[in-house]
This record gives C-alpha cells, sequence and structure tokens, in this order.
C-alpha cells in the first residue's frame, strides 16, 4: 500500500549518540552509505490512537525517495512484530511541512 509521508510517525534523531532516526539515515546518504534495501516497501506499524503509521524499517528508503521528490512510499503492515513500539513524542519527530518552510523549498 502506498502511504503519504504526512500520515507517518517518524524519528527526527539527532540524539546524541547519533545512532538512530532520519538524521542519522541523511548523515549516511550523504556520506555515501546509501539504502542497502532499495526497491523493498517501508515497515510500518499503525498506531491508532494517531491514525498514523509509525515507520519501524526504512528510513534510508525514506530519505532517497525524498531527496527525489517523493511523498509516497510503498509500504507492508508489520502485524507480527514486536508487540509495542516506541512512539516519538511529536517534539521529536520529522516533520516534512516544517522543513519545507524552514527552506522554502517545494
Amino acid at each position: 500500500m502506498k502511504i503519504h509521508i504526512n500520515e507517518m510517525i517518524i524519528y527526527k534523531g539527532g540524539d546524541p549518540a547519533f545512532k538512530y532516526g532520519i538524521a542519522k539515515a541523511f548523515h549516511n546518504h550523504e556520506n555515501g552509505r546509501e539504502t542497502r534495501s532499495f526497491g523493498q516497501p517501508l515497515v510500518v506499524r499503525y498506531i491508532s490512537e494517531e491514525k498514523k503509521y509509525l515507520v519501524i524499517d526504512g528510513y534510508h528508503r525514506i530519505v532517497k525517495g525524498l531527496l527525489e521528490g517523493s511523498r509516497e512510499f510503498e509500504c507492508v503492515l508489520d502485524w507480527f512484530g514486536k508487540k509495542e513500539w516506541w512512539v516519538p513524542p511529536k517534539e521529536k519527530r520529522f516533520i516534512l511541512e516544517n522543513y519545507l518552510k524552514e527552506e522554502n523549498v517545494s
């Protein structure tokens, strides 16, 4: 199924250890360490309380897609994995619209 970026919960990252999130995936991309899962769908989990999809796997594919102008991504639902996932609080989320406004990019 295709899911628009605005319907996703994406961890911003940039934590002190700089291990996770879209910030780390972008850093890797900029340094030549792109996705190793090109062509594979993102793995998401539906968070019913927010009516959005938490991205579990696919941050490098999101970065590559965004840089190529994509706003919708092929996804599969994770039905059988871990029962509970950490959902980043709103202030720790990547919201594309916020970055586009800051950079005046379309």
